[in-house]
């Protein structure tokens, strides 16, 4: 197997996994009272790769912006390592 094309296959993996689980967290966040073992783990694994992001968010503002800057810093590195490669 070609190392380019493991590198392309386990980084798309990667980065798909973490779209769902961001994803999922999203959703999760505007549900109520969702205060579970599963709920849990979804935070824990994305609080780590949310958390730098979160001074992009405005002052005194009720949306929380880092999930759609992560998502979308996501696709652009996405893009370019198929362009590299």
């Amino acid at each position: 197997m070609n190392v380019s094309i493991f590198v392309k296959t386990a980084f798309d993996f990667l980065t798909t996994a973490i779209f769902v689980v961001v994803f999922i967290r999203i959703i999760l966040s505007w549900i109520p009272n969702t205060s579970n073992a599963f709920t849990q783990i979804i935070y824990d694994i994305t609080e780590p790769l949310l958390k730098p992001f979160r001074f992009f968010n405005p002052k005194n503002s009720p949306l929380d912006l880092s999930p759609i800057i992560l998502l979308i810093l996501i696709e652009i590195l996405r893009n370019l390592l198929n362009q590299i490669l």
